[in-house]
């Protein structure tokens, strides 16, 4: 499904949707970690490095992404 939902950003990156993603942030000093969710606008997708990129800046990795949210997905996904 994040897969999916990347593919579909791709399409639509020149619009810079906005989205919610989730995703964990590893503890560096023990085991475990925390989910965060961070809102806004994709500036970029690096498949390169394997980062979304966010408009202010912030970097995600994609293989920490747990979910991917927005009204973009509205239109592609039919329950």
């Amino acid at each position: 499904m994040i897969d999916a939902r990347l593919a579909v950003i791709q399409q639509h990156i020149k619009e810079q949707p906005n989205i919610a993603v989730t995703y964990f942030i590893p503890d560096n000093k023990k085991t475990g970690g925390r989910y965060v969710t961070v809102s806004g606008n994709i500036r970029k997708l690096d498949g390169t490095g394997h980062q979304i990129i966010m408009a202010d800046g912030t970097s995600i990795p994609m293989d920490d992404v747990r979910f991917i949210e927005g009204s973009l997905f509205d239109a592609y996904e039919q329950y």
